[in-house]
């Protein structure tokens, strides 16, 4: 299993969860220094190894699965959870900020798919697990860079499904609601008590994995919600 943006919040906690479910990994991540820390932290050296991997960037993608293929011989799940988010409302959107969200929300999500696709093509199998974000069905204020990303996420992972068509390869996505994780830091004061805890969301992902379910595009919502 390959998971992308892994050493914090919902990716720490399905690299845990993945763990604990016997799946070898290769992890991926920006910060190379906080990746390592991190993975030195789970003391599993033989079943994980750590790619420093910038999603933005396409060579640190096809890297990235490249050593997963050295370190384990194939891949069967791609996890792209790397991800930024902004809070602005339109009239306060910079070009740069639009622009950090697409390249590394979307732009990274195919750039990790055509080098796993590569991979899982020889194998005739394959599941490529996209995150998404309830914000493309629950609009909200000043998530318009943030939404729009993540709602091509969806558009993205949807033709994909077509295109892998009778390959014996998959691809959904999966989009859970509000977590607490450092998506808002810059926010610090935003209450986040209703919030899901990562480890809640990685255990319902990995359900999905390993028993997947007729929809293509599941979404989680916290249960506050829900009411």
């Amino acid at each position: 299993m390959v998971i992308t943006g892994a050493y914090s919040g919902l990716g720490a906690a399905l690299t845990k969860a993945a763990l604990k479910k016997g799946y070898k990994l290769a992890l991926g991540g920006k910060d190379f220094a906080k990746l390592e820390a991190f993975c030195n932290e789970l003391g599993q050296p033989g079943d994980v190894v750590a790619v420093a991997c910038d999603v933005t960037q396409q060579m640190d993608c096809f890297t990235l699965i490249e050593e997963a293929v050295k370190m384990f011989g194939r891949v069967d799940v791609l996890i792209n959870n790397a991800g930024v988010l902004k809070n602005s409302p339109i009239n306060k959107i910079t070009p740069d900020e639009l622009w950090d969200a697409f390249e590394t929300n979307v732009f990274g999500v195919v750039f990790c798919c055509q080098a796993a696709l590569n991979v899982m093509k020889k194998q005739n199998s394959g599941l490529i697990l996209n995150i998404g974000s309830t914000t493309v069905i629950d609009y909200k204020p000043n998530h318009v860079s943030y939404g729009a990303s993540k709602s091509a996420v969806v558009g993205l992972t949807g033709n994909l499904r077509k295109e892998l068509e009778g390959t014996g390869i998959t691809a959904c996505v999966f989009s859970p609601g509000g977590m607490k994780t450092n998506l808002f830091r810059d926010t610090p004061d935003k209450d986040l008590s209703g919030y899901m805890e990562p480890s809640f969301v990685a255990e319902k992902i990995m359900g999905y994995i390993e028993a997947p379910i007729k929809d293509w595009h599941v979404v989680l919502r916290r249960p506050a919600a829900q009411k």
